[in-house]
């Protein structure tokens, strides 16, 4: 068990380029904050080799144990995602039996169901079975491409595919066993609303109150005519969480009521 700092890279000249919006970084940004995984760094980058393999290296270097790339992972020529990955670590690419298996399958069922015309496994569908050597895949029972997990000496870098479907079912049902395995925290979230008060006058209380109660992180989110605070705490153990808001609200409460 340990505490795990993350970092998240979203890959995507689409994204980049402002003709998708991202919603894949802020949910993973959530579901890791749930499980007391500190994230330390949110990066967006185009779909190219070096640009993914210098990113990968700097989160690392920041401090980044666990990495979770988003997109890239498809058939596509510009899918570079593990590519990339490969680059960072100096590793080879190869073709995986364990990733095939999981491709072959998903086509068979897309076949049966009459969504692609053949089940047939082509070049740019075995693609998407080519790892960095040591890299294991995890299943995608909603989509072709499987997710990626590499274990490396000093950082695990999880590769998810972009679609935001294939992206959570890997989340939900591959990477969350995995986490369960090392990290042991339970998190805890309120929010509530202030109104009629200029974010300038609350936010002292806000630093005070993140002081006297260690281990809470509080948020304000400014709106017309309120503004929405939001108050957090994870812990080992849930109702030490809880106790944590709950201490933080009363406190907030009664600083801004005097």
């Amino acid at each position: 068990m340990k505490n795990l700092t993350a970092g998240i890279l979203i890959i995507g000249n689409e994204i980049v380029d402002g003709i998708v919006l991202d919603t894949n970084g802020n949910w993973l940004a959530k579901m890791l904050r749930a499980f007391g995984v500190h994230v330390k760094e949110f990066m967006t980058i185009r779909d190219e080799i070096d640009e993914i393999s210098k990113a990968i290296r700097r989160m690392i270097e920041d401090g980044c144990d666990l990495i979770i790339t988003s997109g890239g992972l498809g058939p596509t020529h510009d899918d570079k995602t593990l590519q990339g990955v490969a680059k960072a670590f100096n590793l080879k690419l190869a073709l995986n039996m364990d990733a095939l298996k999981i491709i072959e399958r998903q086509y068979r069922y897309f076949y049966e169901k009459g969504y692609v015309k053949s089940p047939e496994i082509t070049e740019p569908r075995k693609k998407m079975a080519i790892l960095p050597e040591g890299a294991k895949p995890l299943d995608n029972r909603v989509g072709g491409a499987p997710g990626v997990l590499l274990e490396t000496d000093n950082c695990v870098v999880i590769s998810l595919p972009g679609v935001p479907r294939e992206l959570k079912w890997i989340f939900e049902n591959e990477v969350v066993p995995w986490l369960k395995e090392r990290v042991k925290a339970a998190f805890y979230e309120e929010i509530f609303e202030v109104s009629a008060i200029d974010e300038t006058t609350l936010s002292p209380f806000i630093d005070e109150v993140m002081r006297e109660v260690p281990g809470v992180y509080i948020k304000s989110m400014p709106e017309v005519g309120k503004i929405r605070v939001w108050i957090s705490a994870s812990s080992e153990v849930l109702e030490d969480a809880k106790e944590k808001v709950k201490k933080a609200i009363e406190l907030l409460e009664k600083k801004l009521s005097t």
